[in-house]
């Protein structure tokens, strides 16, 4: 029988799943909507748990039930949740009704718990034995599971009582080198190294990058196995926390990527920034009280950016490693203290040494402001004074904002980087306009 594939499908069919996804999210819904249609249901199937969340959304708006349950029954079960948990709870529940029994029972099972704990993202895919059976039966187990799941990336095998309770792991490697004879529970590592359904996402990561394993189970309340989660997995986990933290340092919530809706990236950017808006008029406050100041001595209009520019950026560096070590759980309990002493220092000497440079720049460029070299000095002093008691509170603050944010509940990345820019702008600008009203103001009367 001749091959009746339209021409123009044959290119996207050619293509690795990822790079099918990749073409789709970069033309128009409709027309990327039609091509997955038309697609082969495994090729099909496959590019749409590739696509990215919100492509992802865009795309099921408006796609025909009849040709999406073939491709859900095509997935496995957690590749079909996450497709379903993009879709309102009635299209999900239509959608649940017209899938195969087998493949809808899984898909709920995994649609219970929240996308970002154990259980969201675990497969159900994986092999129990008994403590009794041989390594020959666990062969033929391995096979027999291989036939009905065509998978291929087994690395454990996991060992049950009767009640399903997980007692035990055996390798893969120390099944296929043991004599068949040889008991399950004589080469099993009883020291099982497992997460909860409820355990957060970022603490599975915790648990891959300590104790680098490929694979860890997932129990339930009572410590049955209840799924499993693969190294591979995690990798795109440890991806999209690392860039969720980055984009909430800036105000962003985490999701948005280049090619998210427009009117989806407005509504999520603005609000950050009227609240970016209202902590930047602190700053201007702070100038306006200090505008006699600023027109005896205009000279420290010149300097009012770069006290601030320069608290902020070591403000910055101070967030990001607190936030960096809260996400990988590096920090225990006691290691603020210890955090806060070892920044303040840096600020401390890091400070000094841009002071000293920043405050000879200031006595040298007075004269060129009408000021003698005695006021020159002064003004060199006040600036450099600034900088250190600027950089003294980037470090305080660098600290205790992440902190703060944790003791409350919120996201340590939530936001910080626009609190401490504001916290640096407004100490820098009140250190320096406050200082040389209190010495040059001063001295000039003098």
């Amino acid at each position: 029988m001749p091959d009746t594939t339209p021409v123009y499908l044959e290119e996207f069919i050619a293509l690795h799943p990822a790079d099918l996804a990749d073409r789709l999210q970069r033309i128009d819904a409709k027309e990327a909507r039609h091509i997955l249609q038309e697609l082969p249901v495994k090729n099909a199937s496959a590019a749409l748990t590739e696509l990215e969340d919100e492509i992802l959304a865009d795309l099921l708006e408006e796609f025909p039930q009849t040709k999406l349950v073939p491709l859900l029954n095509a997935m496995y079960a957690e590749e079909a949740a996450d497709v379903l948990g993009e879709l309102e709870e009635t299209a999900r529940a239509r959608l649940l009704r017209k899938m195969g029994a087998k493949e809808a029972a899984a898909a709920k099972t995994l649609l219970k718990y929240p996308e970002d704990s154990a259980g969201g993202i675990m497969n159900d895919r994986f092999i129990t034995l008994r403590a009794h059976q041989t390594v020959g039966e666990g062969h033929r187990r391995i096979r027999q599971k291989h036939r009905e799941q065509k998978r291929s990336d087994i690395n454990y095998l996991f060992v049950t009582d009767k009640e399903k309770k997980l007692v035990g792991v055996v390798s893969i490697r120390d099944l296929i080198f043991s004599d068949d004879e040889v008991k399950v529970s004589d080469i099993m590592d009883r020291e099982v190294r497992y997460v909860r359904v409820t355990d957060d996402q970022e603490e599975v990561v915790r648990r891959f990058e300590h104790y680098h394993f490929l694979g860890l189970p997932v129990l339930d309340e009572e410590g049955h196995m209840a799924g499993i989660i693969a190294g591979d997995d995690v990798l795109s986990i440890a991806i999209d926390e690392q860039t969720e933290d980055m984009q909430k340092m800036v105000g962003l919530d985490g999701e948005e990527r280049t090619l998210t809706p427009w009117t989806q990236s407005f509504k999520r950017r603005l609000p950050w920034l009227f609240v970016n808006l209202l902590t930047a008029c602190l700053a201007g406050v702070v100038v306006g009280l200090f505008e006699g100041t600023i027109k005896e001595f205009i000279v420290l209009a010149v300097f009012l950016p770069i006290i601030a520019s320069q608290g902020g950026n070591a403000g910055m560096q101070t967030v990001t490693v607190i936030v960096r070590d809260m996400a990988l759980g590096e920090l225990s309990p006691g290691d603020g203290r210890k955090a806060l002493f070892k920044e303040l220092l840096l600020g401390l000497l890091i400070g000094t040494i841009i002071g000293l440079i920043v405050g000879l720049v200031s006595y040298l460029i007075a004269p060129k402001f009408g000021m003698s070299s005695e006021t020159g000095a002064i003004l060199g002093l006040v600036v450099g004074s600034a900088m250190v008691l600027n950089l003294l509170a980037a470090a305080l603050f660098g600290v205790l904002i992440p902190f703060a944010l944790k003791f409350f509940r919120l996201d340590p990345a939530l936001g910080s980087s626009i609190l401490i820019t504001t916290v640096t702008d407004v100490a820098g600008f009140f250190f320096l306009l406050a200082l040389a009203k209190w010495v040059l103001t001063g001295s000039a009367q003098a």
